[in-house]
């Protein structure tokens, strides 16, 4: 009885540490298990945080114009939207009632900038007026695209770069098209000291880079030029702007005179370029870009009094610049000689498309969106139809 008491006992101690020590195996792998469970659940979380997140969060981009209802910027905010649509952006537009609101226009890219987007795309009425605002963008991370005119002479490093044309070159393009026309070069080397011969510019502004630097190529170009004709060295010169003035080394045959009306209204613009059409001995005119064109056109009754059979102006060679109805109208009819057309379809996608870039961590760089001339011969081909916006 003993020996089976001690084997009873003996067995059930053996039982109860083999009990014990399974139990304890099974606790440390249950948590084990359980721990083990709980990071792998953590960390794929935080990776299917890491992927959704990318497509999941909306990129936006504020694109904001010099003039909200300018028929040039509703086409490049067309692109805009299309090239949102490709690169998965929501794109939001803007712009002051008129490019001489420019208070308005400081507001609205404030306003942009508390919303956060990933990137505003904008045309500066008054690059120094938006310096400051421009440096709260920076601060708050968000890059600035220009296009169009841009934001040239920005200090607040917040522009990342630019989709424009490139305006010298095409006020430069512009003086070489209408230097061409033998009937401009004969009317010009009539020019005499005591009875110069005018070539007039409606600027529409004397601050927006476009205008500034499109005005830049055509005066210097035109200047090289007109100088390669008989009895015109160093006789042309700049005048009206101080900006642009420039005296001839010797006493002027030639004057370029450019005009800048008070304010960028259409009122304004009209009234200084029915100013310029009194001026005695004006050859040629050329209105700088779409608001300028639409104030000759305004000035000369829609154009008509431009008519080369019986306009009251019907020896003014016209050139412009940009598009529009009434300006691909008296470029078809004839009234103006001809005009440079820009891409502003192709200026608000390529903003878009760069703010795209910037979004994947690569450097963008300024994009040239070129520009074309186009005249009565070729304003209905396909490749310089598709440019021009009504």
């Amino acid at each position: 009885m003993k020996i089976t008491k001690v084997l009873a006992i003996a067995l059930t101690a053996m039982l109860l540490a083999t009990t014990m020590f399974g139990c304890g195996s099974s606790s440390q792998s249950d948590s084990g298990g359980s721990a083990g469970a709980t990071e792998l659940e953590t960390e794929t979380e935080a990776e299917a945080g890491s992927e959704t997140t990318p497509t999941t969060e909306k990129k936006s981009i504020v694109l904001i114009s010099k003039s909200y209802q300018n028929q040039f910027y509703q086409a490049a905010f067309k692109g805009a939207m299309d090239a949102g649509e490709k690169y998965g952006f929501e794109v939001t537009t803007n712009g002051p009632d008129s490019e001489s609101n420019i208070p308005q226009q400081v507001d609205q890219v404030s306003a942009a900038i508390n919303q956060k987007p990933t990137a505003i795309a904008l045309a500066a009425c008054d690059p120094e007026s938006l310096q400051e605002t421009l440096t709260k963008a920076k601060t708050n991370g968000i890059p600035v695209i220009g296009f169009d005119s841009g934001v040239p002479g920005d200090t607040s490093g917040a522009v990342v770069a630019t989709a424009a044309t490139d305006n010298t070159n095409a006020g430069a393009f512009v003086a070489e098209n209408l230097f061409n026309d033998p009937t401009f070069q004969a009317r010009m080397m009539e020019g005499t000291e005591a009875n110069p011969a005018i070539l007039a510019i409606l600027a529409q502004d004397s601050t927006s880079g476009s205008i500034v630097f499109r005005v830049n190529g055509f005066v210097d170009k035109m200047g090289e030029l007109l100088q390669t004709l008989d009895g015109l060295e160093g006789a042309v010169e700049v005048t009206g702007q101080t900006i642009w003035n420039k005296a001839s080394a010797s006493p002027a045959k030639v004057k370029i005179v450019i005009t800048v009306p008070p304010s960028t209204n259409q009122a304004d613009i009209q009234t200084a370029a029915s100013t310029m059409l009194k001026v005695p001995n004006t050859v040629a005119l050329f209105a700088a870009n779409q608001g300028a064109v639409d104030g000759l056109l305004g000035a000369t009754a829609d154009g008509m009094d431009l008519d080369r059979a019986a306009g009251k102006y019907k020896d003014l060679i016209v050139v412009g610049f940009d598009a529009g109805k009434g300006q691909k109208e008296a470029i078809a009819n004839g009234s103006f000689f001809g005009s440079v057309t820009q891409d502003p379809y192709t200026m608000g996608y390529e903003a878009v498309r760069i703010a795209a870039e910037i979004a994947e961590g690569k450097t963008p760089a300024d994009i040239d969106t070129g520009a074309r001339w186009y005249n009565s011969e070729n304003i209905t081909d396909p490749e310089i139809s598709v440019l021009l916006y009504d």
